[in-house]
Order: structure tokens, then C-alpha cells, then sequence
């Protein structure tokens, strides 16, 4: 879309970097999304069995938002991106039934983190938090879940609460968690376009 206008805010055109609405079995790997119009990523309507592995999201106000939707069906995984120098959604998860994040490295967010919405069930693992306002958080009004193990947080501000045993991720499928240590250096080095990467 040609916009004609500065829109500073992301108010006034609704132009993702990616937007899914309804779309199932998609894999967004390898990535630098930086200053789109509103949403960097948009998983809108039900989008199901997503994986967003190995990307960069910086520079921008809505990072990445999950859900437009009052079904509670979507299963995705999110892991090893690096999120910098972002507002808010990163990610927002709203009603989605299984949310896996693990092993990723958020820095200089200002609105907030990891945000398990609606009846979602979250699970959050081995992250690292530097420099978050809110870096993990459920909504208490509508029973969301979110298990949290082995993240490290530092120069953090704000909410760091968990409700609830969600679920397993293991029961779904085999993973190696990275220490949360060792994630910074990892997505910093191996996150984004790789020149071993090609289609």
C-alpha cells in the first residue's frame, strides 16, 4: 500500500510486515522485520501450528500480536528470535491453546514483554529479559496460563507472574532447550538472514 502520510503511531493503515489470517502450517524463519506500518507479525483468526524461529524484530511500537479471535484452538511455537527496541506485543497472546515460547532474547522493550491473554496456555522457558518493562504476564480477568522456567531477567521492570500448569510442550514434540545464559550470543550471531540459508 502506497501511504501518503507519515502514520508515526501506526494508527491509521493496518499493513503488516506479515499478516496471517486463518492460515495453518507456516514456518517464519530467519528474519529482520524492522519499522513496518503496524504489526512487524500479525497471527490473526485461528492461525495454527505457526513456528517463528530465528528472527530479528526491532525498532518498532507492535512487534507481534496473536489472536482476533474468540476461538481457543491455535497451536504455535516461538523461539531463539531477538526482539529490541520495541513498545508493546512481543508477543501479545490472546486465546490461543498452546503457546510454546522458549530461548528468546528480548532487550529495550518499553510497554511490555511476554503476554499470556484471554484463555491462552503459555508456556515460557530458558528467555532472556534485559532492560523489559513487564517482562511476563497474565491476564487475570479471563484465566489465561502461563508456566515459566529457567529465564533470566536483569535491568527489568514491572510484572513477573505465572498462574496456572498450562501444559507440556514435550507431550507435542522432541526440543533441546539452549541455556538462557548462552541466548543472547546465540541469536545475536545466528538470528536473521544467514548467507548458509537459501531456498
Amino acid at each position: 500500500t502506497e501511504m501518503t502520510d507519515d502514520d508515526p503511531d501506526y494508527k491509521t493503515y493496518d499493513d503488516d510486515g506479515i499478516q496471517m489470517d486463518t492460515a495453518d502450517h507456516v514456518w517464519i524463519d530467519h528474519n529482520n522485520i524492522t519499522e513496518t506500518n503496524d504489526g512487524m507479525i500479525d497471527s490473526r483468526k485461528d492461525t495454527s501450528y505457526l513456528t517463528v524461529s530465528w528472527n530479528i524484530m526491532a525498532n518498532h511500537n507492535k512487534t507481534f500480536g496473536i489472536g482476533w479471535t474468540d476461538n481457543v484452538t491455535a497451536r504455535m511455537t516461538i523461539h531463539h528470535n531477538w526482539i529490541h527496541d520495541t513498545a508493546q506485543r512481543n508477543p501479545s497472546v490472546d486465546n490461543v491453546a498452546y503457546a510454546h515460547l522458549y530461548n528468546n532474547y528480548l532487550k529495550n522493550v518499553t510497554s511490555y514483554g511476554n503476554y499470556a491473554r484471554g484463555a491462552t496456555k503459555m508456556v515460557l522457558e530458558n528467555s532472556y529479559f534485559d532492560t523489559v518493562n513487564d517482562p511476563y504476564y497474565y491476564d487475570t480477568a479471563n484465566g489465561a496460563q502461563l508456566k515459566q522456567s529457567g529465564s533470566v531477567v536483569v535491568n527489568c521492570t514491572g510484572s513477573q507472574t505465572t498462574n496456572g500448569s498450562a501444559f507440556t510442550p514435550s507431550s507435542f514434540y522432541a526440543y533441546t532447550l539452549d541455556a538462557a545464559a548462552n541466548v543472547p550470543s546465540l541469536v545475536k550471531t545466528y538470528a536473521g538472514p544467514q548467507s548458509n540459508i537459501s531456498m
